[in-house]
């Protein structure tokens, strides 16, 4: 009951924050973007050419361990208690598990770190236990190696696999319950066929939940939609995108596990035909971006998810400035109401709060399945 009071009161105080368009409680999470260094180069990824920009203006590509060290340190005192580490790929800073230790000790309760999952090793997987890194969050975007060969490269599903068993099979030599393990499905043109596949994949080996998000036509500008982007869906396989998402529900409706299992809501899922039908009306899903996540990336800077086409989508120099400060300033006000006037709606997990979403599950939940509510 406590936990459902508290949840009923951030809640609250999000949907009052939006509303009023300034931010009444702290932040759900604070999400590092650290570095564009990749060992991949994947289809739908602009990281790569946003770096080649970068270098080109002579603008910093990656923040230093102290800078990131002083963001958490001033997120913690306002609040923040969930971390996300992303790049780039993360475990190409040998670092990283410093900064998920400092994390740990600064009050952070759930630190995740994004990653492709092709590095894992019996040292770093050593490194996760011993820094208490919390979450991996794996991008799975295929089933079999052909399909996730013209996505991610070849050879790369095989070994994300081997590693996610030695992660599995560390954890039970050493009795560690942590790192738990969610996966991320990217639906795109070229994976329609495999969806129920990567959710069976998934199911094997051993992942908590499964996150499904439309593809975007340029994942460092949101607010871009290009319909004839190769990754996005043509209008002649609009029916396989239908039957596809629609056995994504039928699943998740066939059990309270697997009902947990897919993360998303069936609203959600829903609205992804309406996103690829190019018929999503702004509204449609609500837009948390401003309020949810403190956003820092990898030239020092604050970030908003606004049309970088008309505006800076970044402001402040973390480095030197007072965190909160940013965070409450009227040019971040200024960059919310940007947001609320977005007429590009994009679907994705950053946009929500995950508080939001156990809330109406746990109702829905209870409602399909005739059961009490389970609170995960």
């Amino acid at each position: 009951m406590r936990r459902l009071l508290r949840l009923a009161r951030r809640n609250f105080l999000f949907f009052l924050s939006r509303k009023i368009g300034y931010p009444l409680a702290p932040a759900d999470c604070l999400q590092i973007n650290f570095t564009f260094r990749c060992n991949l180069r994947c289809a739908m990824c602009h990281m790569y050419e946003r770096s080649l920009s970068f270098q080109a203006q002579g603008k910093p590509q990656e923040l230093g361990l102290p800078v990131i060290k002083k963001v958490i340190k001033e997120a913690g005192g306002m609040g923040v208690r969930s971390l996300i580490l992303i790049g780039g790929e993360p475990f190409l800073e040998k670092r990283i598990f410093e900064l998920i230790s400092f994390a740990n000790e600064c009050g952070f309760t759930g630190i995740t770190v994004v990653t492709n999952g092709t590095l894992f090793s019996e040292e770093i997987i050593n490194n996760m236990f011993e820094s208490r890194l919390g979450n991996l969050s794996i991008s799975l975007d295929a089933a079999s190696e052909d399909v996730f060969a013209r996505i991610r490269g070849e050879k790369v599903l095989g070994k994300i696999i081997e590693g996610i068993n030695l992660l599995n099979e560390m954890k039970r030599d050493k009795k560690k319950s942590y790192p738990s393990l969610v996966c991320v499905c990217t639906v795109m043109n070229q994976n329609l066929e495999e969806l129920m596949a990567v959710v069976g994949l998934c199911r094997r080996l051993g992942i908590s939940r499964i996150i499904f998000q439309p593809v975007v036509s340029d994942n460092t500008d949101q607010s871009k939609n290009d319909f004839n982007s190769p990754v996005f869906i043509p209008r002649e396989r609009m029916g396989l995108l239908y039957s596809a998402l629609d056995s994504l529900i039928e699943y998740k409706l066939s059990c309270p596990d697997n009902f947990y299992f897919i993360a998303n809501s069936t609203r959600h899922i829903k609205a992804m035909k309406d996103y690829f039908d190019g018929k999503l009306k702004p509204g449609a899903m609500p837009c948390y971006s401003g309020y949810n996540r403190i956003q820092v990336v990898q030239e020092g800077k604050l970030y908003f998810c606004v049309n970088q086409e008309k505006y800076e989508a970044v402001f402040g120099d973390v480095g030197q400035d007072s965190l909160r400060g940013l965070w409450y300033s009227s040019k971040a006000r200024f960059y919310r109401k940007l947001i609320e006037r977005c007429n590009s709606p994009c679907l994705q997990w950053c946009a929500y709060r995950d508080d939001f979403i156990e809330w109406s599950e746990i109702f829905q939940k209870k409602r399909i399945f005739k059961s009490s509510p389970v609170v995960k």
